[in-house]
């Protein structure tokens, strides 16, 4: 029977091993010795970059193919591994895996049959520490070393090694030697001290071999392994350690003649290139190539099982370049850009990836798809394809130039016009009063710079296009200016360009002034935000009339539980949001009562996991408070309003405050800090301003400086104020009426759309006259220097023509 040695019962057994072409040889010196010594035995070579491995492996076709597109040499055969060792499960009782540079000298099955009882049992590479004796190996990667065998409950153990191993990047060039950490302490697996197993350079110091047949230490050598030994190099034990290896083939004659001996069995063998070390037009299969389609697999598997995912993926696998289309569809995935911003940039995916596997490449050109795109490309397709990382057909292209803008008066509105965060909906609000105006426009819409951060599935604008006019409102802040305007050249190049930043501190940090250099104008919306960057800025800043629509008013009827809300994304910062000043204050106003909920609306928690724990803490286990973590529709926001009582604001600071004047065109009565811009629509008649203390910013809080300065507001007085919307329900709605006519007079759509008109008419015919005037006159510090030049400048011609 096979896998049983003759006259012995006991459960069916075979060995294997998994090697590339290149390997091959050693790997059959392995099977001959291993068959020699186990007779009646089965052995099972697997090579991974063989005909037939997919099938052997029972893999299908494609996920095999996709494989070898990620992994190559031994870091394939290692991906293999564990797959071969369960698919060798389903026909023996115990299976052992060598690795393919050993050489069997002694029988070892009593020692492999240990797995039908523990599962898994594997060799100590060390009996003892290693010496600290300045000599090599200085360490050994791993505890375990070259032998393996797997029982029917080793199954969960290979199933989680191998999808440790197809998950790992595929930029290694040995096999995972750590491969038995995986098992300590969430798999059964019993070490054997035998030290006839698992010899090799990394124990000889400790297992000195004699005799003939080979011994250790008085018992058979069972088998060796010849990692790193070279044919070419017989001197060397092995390549790893060439330089201060512990023990020398000069010194051990028995060493010697083994390792003499199994040179001669390895034969003179040629190397063979892997299968798939080319693609079908013969362009080498890089590393970034390999990296670029590993990531990109593993990123649609996980938003494809992760519900809720708001990553930008691919709705499928890319292709792999070994189908019938002989790699043209992989080729083209390559050759594409990865993104709206590459494409503008004349990026492709390859050439996007190349840059950012060099830190050299980021230093030199730290702005590929930008400033420095140009000198990127002009590298890419010298030294890129010297060096072997490029290919021809991946090469970035010069873009095509930006077209230029018509002379008629309109606007092209630029950002995240369909993205559920703040930016997008000041933007959506901008954008309506344009609309308003009746002012031409085109909307440009930027998403993929969002990188999963914020949904993106709200409505189109009717009216999207590419950039056409000669003024452009970037409603993105300062930080995102220069990527804006990266993706969507044309709606910079040749433009009048107005930034509409807002900012939340006293002082508009140094770190924003790049963005002054990119716009013509600045708009913010609120004189709070105008003040704090009007003070560093060298272009005007004016504050736009920000209007608030009229959603209607909330239809609610007293209760018996009064809510409170507060609404709020994580990526405005919790520091500066401060949610937890909101729940302590409910805390301090409601100890015991039961009439009372508050609602605490939420995105972003997914990016911003430690304020989320700190809220839930804060929270604790209150069942009168509720943590919404989820984006709304429309219906479901008005509804959570519907059922609102009071809007509660505790901040640290606004740029604007867009959820506060919401709540107050809803009718509701708004209790918030008494500090920033809401200070500019929202008084003592609409609600309850809660007064603070100005304080540090502190730690934590990027983008804000830890010694900037922002509000505490006074969580006593918040406190007693929403005891005030819960005890006189009448007062509290009073005042909701006299914050939505407040709000609804002053920030009407109205006066905002005439504003609008008014300034981009100003900025369309400043954008008209640069078009009709001459070059800008030189700045005469720039003349002065050229002056100063022209002496040396002749006496380098001079010089030129001496010599």
């Amino acid at each position: 029977m096979p896998g049983r040695r003759p006259g012995r019962p006991g459960p069916r057994s075979a060995a294997c091993t998994v090697v590339t072409r290149d390997r091959l040889a050693a790997a059959e010196v392995l099977a001959a010795s291993y068959r020699a010594h186990h007779p009646g035995h089965d052995f099972v070579l697997l090579v991974a970059d063989g005909d037939t491995a997919a099938g052997d492996l029972g893999l299908d076709p494609d996920e095999y193919f996709r494989l070898v597109t990620c992994h190559a040499g031994a870091d394939l055969a290692d991906v293999l591994r564990p797959l071969l060792l369960a698919k060798l499960l389903d026909r023996f009782d115990v299976v052992v895996l060598l690795d393919p540079d050993i050489e069997v000298h002694a029988p070892f099955e009593d020692v492999s049959l240990l797995a039908g009882d523990h599962g898994l049992v594997a060799a100590a590479a060390l009996l003892a520490p290693l010496p600290q004796d300045g000599l090599e190996p200085e360490d050994v990667p791993g505890v375990f070393d070259g032998f393996l065998a797997a029982g029917q409950a080793a199954r969960p153990f290979l199933e989680h090694w191998a999808g440790h191993a197809r998950r790992r990047p595929p930029h290694r060039t040995g096999p995972d030697r750590r491969w038995p950490e995986l098992a300590g302490g969430l798999f059964d697996l019993f070490v054997v001290r035998d030290p006839g197993l698992a010899v090799g350079y990394w124990n000889l110091h400790e297992r000195r071999l004699a005799g003939d047949p080979p011994a250790v230490s008085g018992q058979p050598l069972r088998f060796f392994a010849f990692r790193g030994f070279d044919p070419g190099r017989p001197w060397l034990l092995t390549g790893d350690y060439p330089e201060r290896p512990r023990v020398r083939l000069s010194a051990e004659p028995v060493l010697r003649r083994l390792c003499e001996a199994y040179r001669e069995r390895l034969g003179s063998a040629k190397p063979v290139e892997n299968r798939f070390a080319a693609l079908p037009d013969g362009s080498p299969l890089t590393v970034p190539m390999r990296q670029l389609y590993h990531e990109a697999w593993l990123r649609t598997e996980r938003a494809q099982h992760t519900p809720g995912s708001l990553d930008v993926v691919a709705d499928k696998v890319p292709p792999h370049p070994f189908g019938d289309d002989d790699g043209r569809a992989f080729r083209q995935w390559l050759a594409e850009p990865a993104s709206p911003l590459d494409a503008a940039a004349g990026l492709t995916r390859l050439a996007a990836a190349v840059w950012l596997s060099r830190v050299d490449l980021q230093a030199v050109f730290p702005h590929p798809r930008g400033e420095n795109a140009a000198g990127f490309r002009e590298w890419c397709s010298t030294h890129g394809v010297q060096e072997g990382l490029l290919p021809a057909w991946a090469l970035p292209a010069a873009p095509p130039p930006p077209v230029p803008p018509v002379r008629d008066f309109g606007v092209n509105v630029v950002g995240y016009l369909t993205a559920g965060l703040g930016l997008g909906e000041m933007a959506r609000v901008v954008r309506r009063a344009i609309a308003a105006a009746g002012v031409p426009m085109v909307s440009v819409v930027e998403e993929h710079s969002l990188a999963g951060s914020a949904p993106t599935g709200l409505a189109t604008p009717d009216d999207v296009g590419a950039p056409r006019f000669g003024v452009s409102l970037l409603t993105v802040n300062s930080d995102f200016t220069r990527l804006i305007l990266d993706s969507h050249p044309d709606a910079g190049a040749g433009r009048y360009r107005i930034g509409l930043w807002a900012w939340e501190l006293e002082d508009f940090p140094v770190a924003m002034h790049d963005g002054f250099a990119l716009v013509d104008e600045v708009w913010t919306p609120s004189e709070f935000a105008t003040r704090a960057i009007a003070a560093h800025s060298p272009v005007p800043v004016r504050t736009i009339p920000v209007p608030v629509p009229d959603p209607g008013p909330v239809a609610r009827e007293p209760g018996a539980t009064t809510q409170f809300l507060f609404i709020f994304d994580f990526n405005s910062t919790g520091g500066r949001k401060n949610p937890w000043g909101v729940v302590d204050a409910f805390h301090r106003a409601f100890p015991d009562r039961d009439d009372v909920r508050l609602v605490l609306k939420a995105t972003g928690g997914h990016r911003n996991v430690p304020a989320v724990e700190r809220l839930r803490r804060v929270i604790g286990d209150d069942p009168r408070i509720e943590l919404l973590e989820r984006y709304l529709t429309v219906a479901e926001l008005d509804d959570l309003y519907a059922r609102t009582d009071a809007y509660v604001s505790l901040h640290r600071s606004e740029g604007f405050g867009l959820t506060v004047a919401e709540a107050m065109a809803r009718g509701l009565p708004v209790i918030a800090t008494d500090y920033s811009s809401t200070t500019e629509f929202f008084g003592p008649g609409h609600g309850w301003p809660i007064p603070c203390t100005m304080t540090d910013v502190g730690p934590d809080w990027p983008p804000y400086h830890p010694g900037g300065r922002w509000a505490e507001p006074d969580l006593d007085a918040a406190a007693a104020a929403m005891r005030a919307v819960a005890d006189d329900p009448a007062e509290a709605r009073r005042r909701g009426q006299a914050a939505r006519e407040h709000v609804l007079r002053t920030r009407s759509t109205e006066v905002a759309a005439s504003w609008m008109r008014d300034r981009l008419a100003s900025a369309h015919r400043t954008w008209l006259a640069s078009q009709s005037a001459g070059p800008p006159p030189r700045h005469p510090l720039v003349a002065r220097a050229r002056r100063l030049l022209r002496p040396v400048r002749a006496a380098a011609r001079k010089f030129r023509g001496a010599t």
